[in-house]
């Protein structure tokens, strides 16, 4: 399945705010400032101000607590915090078209804080992933000692591990390292 560049986006920008908890991929909180915070929505592309204050740090903290949901298999749970998402911003859709995305759909209006932006766009990837069946793309890594979350984009959604801690290759070295001990 080919998804759209605004999806894929949106989806990995959801993945790596969940992947910013403490105990993920550092025992710090990694979006703890609001100069984290900036850089976080720069390195994803975020049109309009980017300069995130205090309370946009808060608000990406509520979203990436609240939208850990979708590494579960809780299609009812996810849809609630959808909702949630949108009753709490300032909902003013339009199609835009900016830099190397094309034409695409912002939920959130142009004079809407940073935190809006991000729940807008968190909203809006999810409501896709619903409607199409495809929640299952997001789930957490099968690296044992992982709990780093990823979007598997695959045709046949064979993907098990994270791209962030290596998972795989230690998964697989582990495993032949097993094998040349039980001498198979």
């Amino acid at each position: 399945m080919s998804f759209p560049i605004d999806v894929r986006a949106n989806l990995q920008m959801l993945v790596d705010l969940l992947n910013t908890a403490p105990g993920i991929l550092s025992t710090d909180d990694l979006l703890a400032s609001p100069a984290q915070l900036s850089e976080f929505v720069r390195d994803h592309d975020f049109s309009g101000p980017v300069e995130a204050n205090v309370f946009d740090v808060g608000v990406a903290v509520l979203l990436r607590e609240r939208f850990r949901i979708v590494l579960g298999d809780d299609t009812d749970a996810v849809v609630a915090a959808v909702n949630m998402s949108f009753d709490e911003i300032r909902v003013q859709p339009r199609l835009v078209s900016h830099g190397q995305w094309g034409w695409h759909l912002h939920a959130a209006g142009a004079g809407s804080t940073l935190g809006e932006r991000m729940a807008s766009d968190i909203a809006l990837v999810l409501t896709d992933l619903v409607r199409t069946g495809d929640l299952a793309r997001l789930r957490p890594c099968a690296g044992s000692d992982c709990s780093a979350a990823f979007a598997d984009l695959t045709r046949n959604l064979s993907k098990r591990f994270c791209d962030v801690r290596s998972c795989a290759n230690r998964t697989h070295l582990a495993a032949s390292r097993a094998r040349r001990a039980s001498g198979d």
